[in-house]
């Protein structure tokens, strides 16, 4: 049985501390819109999983992971860009809420994977500097291609 109240006990908790910190100036470097969407985030995964209400897995993890990228986004110049990040936040958040349902897993797999590449796809350029990879880099659709065959064709059932 789902325990109803999870979210709405986490969120006042949350909320209440945010503003009482705010009320008496400690902390202002977190008086910010990034923490107010990570504490829903929390209150969310709080519901998925404390009330077993899995569904609410995917919008945890999107509301605290954007929540954290904006704050470490304004304090770190190395951090990845907005569309990298989020995309990989709503892969990861699929990816748990996958492992819960055991639904989607194909979807889930292939936007980890692309999401895991566009996000670290500058530096494995700068190791991958060699001529092999450089005339790779022009044929990858090729994977895609034999991954289809193989599924298609080899893999049965």
């Amino acid at each position: 049985m789902k325990k109803r109240g999870i979210f709405s006990g986490i969120i006042l908790i949350g909320f209440g501390m945010y503003f009482l910190l705010e009320r008496f100036s400690l902390f202002p470097f977190f008086h910010t819109w990034p923490t107010l969407l990570f504490i829903t985030g929390i209150a969310f995964l709080g519901q998925a999983y404390i009330g077993k209400d899995y569904s609410a897995i995917l919008s945890g993890v999107v509301f605290t992971g954007i929540g954290v990228h904006f704050h470490l986004a304004s304090r770190l110049s190395s951090w990845p860009d907005h569309i990298n990040m989020v995309t990989f936040i709503i892969a990861l958040g699929l990816l748990l809420q996958y492992i819960k349902t055991k639904q989607a897993l194909l979807p889930t797999v292939l936007l980890f994977v692309l999401s895991t590449i566009f996000l670290f796809s500058h530096r494995l350029q700068q190791v991958f500097t060699s001529v092999t990879f450089d005339s790779l880099i022009h044929i990858w659709p090729l994977s895609f291609i034999l991954i289809g065959l193989y599924l298609l064709f080899i893999k049965k059932g």
